[in-house]
């Protein structure tokens, strides 16, 4: 079975006065049935981010007051 699924690619780019730089670009691509497992199991198990740990340490922190 294909899936479409959004994926974020690196793609280097010409900015002002021709200098290059690297973007991430947000893009569809379709992967098998195995794949696609594969990278709903890393999404799962990610580390969160930054903002998600200052969440849970704004949410956790005022019930120690």
């Amino acid at each position: 079975m294909k899936h479409k699924v959004k994926v974020q690619v690196p793609v280097e780019k010409r900015g002002l006065f021709g200098i290059k730089k690297t973007v991430m670009e947000t893009r569809t691509v379709e992967v098998d049935g195995k794949t696609y497992k594969k990278m709903q199991q890393e999404k799962k198990n990610r580390p969160y981010s930054i903002e998600e740990m200052m969440l849970y340490d704004e949410i956790f922190d005022e019930w120690d007051d």
